[in-house]
């Protein structure tokens, strides 16, 4: 899941000096410092951040983290990444291929299979649109060569209807919303930060989730390549932590809504609430990269190639590491 489920999403921010952050202890040892983004009001970083238990974890390795900033979409973070100003961050394999084709200063450390209820095109609930194939002639809002616009070309894929006959209309995740809630396009391809408010407060429904258009949008977290050479050992801290509290949250979603506020704009409450816990019930936990996944990886860059949002061939292979692994070349 991301944003808004605020399971997954998280960015581990460094300094802009180009590698991890540094601090010593009262004791007089060296600590990293890790920047993560304010984890919001759900999810296992929420608690972690109420409770101290990443703290804890990272303690373990000499390391500690420090909440601030929010990264909601991957791009930005990508870029962080790449300007030295960010450690972590996670997003979608869809938003991760086209930033990897670029010369990424960073890698892929861990995944989770995709998010198959919790993405897909949304209308109106009154809309005329019953079927894939009668978005034909209609105007779809999409993000540029990321989760969104990979939804719907894979949409149009699936259900054999000519590309050239959807007009995509390129707008910004976070500034969609108005766009269609007034109308002016007939649809919108996206994931779970935006399809359930989407639902809940736009009147929208479901047309295709990612199951029905067979999607493969992985999630990813990627390591600045700084991280992983100096401290892999904090990577393999934080990846035991994510793969430990996933797992927890899809066992029991409701105990990770909610962390701070019970009302107000960041709490889950309602329709909302259902929608979430249902969704989040189908997760899967994050996991290490295996195989398996780098070929569906792969696919996903081939697919964007074919579809001409890559311009060039990507070995996606080339930018994974075995979290597994990490440090074991190290003297």
């Amino acid at each position: 899941m991301r944003k808004l489920l605020l399971a997954l999403p998280l960015a581990l921010l460094a300094t802009a000096c180009g590698g991890p952050d540094t601090t010593t202890t009262a004791a007089g040892q060296e600590q990293v410092v890790v920047r993560i983004s304010d984890p919001g009001n759900s999810g296992f970083l929420a608690v972690a951040k109420k409770d101290g238990s990443l703290d804890a974890a990272l303690a373990k390795v000499n390391a500690k983290v420090k909440w601030a900033g929010d990264f909601s979409v991957f791009a930005p973070a990508a870029q962080a990444i790449n300007a030295g100003s960010l450690d972590i961050a996670t997003g979608s394999i869809t938003s991760g291929v086209t930033a990897l084709a670029v010369k990424p200063s960073f890698k892929i450390f861990a995944t989770v299979p995709p998010d198959l209820a919790g993405e897909g095109i949304v209308v109106k609930k009154d809309s005329p649109i019953r079927s894939v194939a009668d978005l034909a002639g209609h105007s779809v809002a999409v993000g540029h060569g990321g989760t969104s616009e990979y939804l719907l070309l894979k949409a149009l894929q699936t259900f054999d209807v000519p590309v050239e006959k959807v007009k995509r209309v390129y707008l910004p995740p976070p500034q969609t919303a108005p766009v269609f809630g007034s109308g002016e396009v007939d649809a919108w391809s996206t994931f779970s930060t935006f399809l359930i408010p989407a639902v809940t407060q736009l009147g929208a429904r479901v047309l295709a989730d990612g199951e029905a258009i067979k999607s493969d949008n992985y999630v990813i977290y990627v390591a600045a390549n700084k991280l992983l050479q100096e401290h892999p050992e904090v990577v393999k801290a934080l990846f035991a932590f994510i793969e430990e509290g996933s797992a927890k949250e899809i066992a029991d979603p409701a105990a990770y809504l909610n962390v701070f506020t019970q009302t107000g704009p960041q709490a889950v409450q309602g329709e909302q609430k259902e929608l979430v816990v249902g969704i989040q019930k189908k997760g899967r936990p994050a996991q290490a990269v295996t195989a398996a996944e780098i070929t569906k990886y792969q696919d996903v860059a081939r697919f964007f190639l074919d579809q001409k949002v890559l311009t060039a061939p990507l070995d996606v292979s080339q930018h994974v590491v075995d979290v597994n692994t990490l440090g074991s070349a190290r003297s």
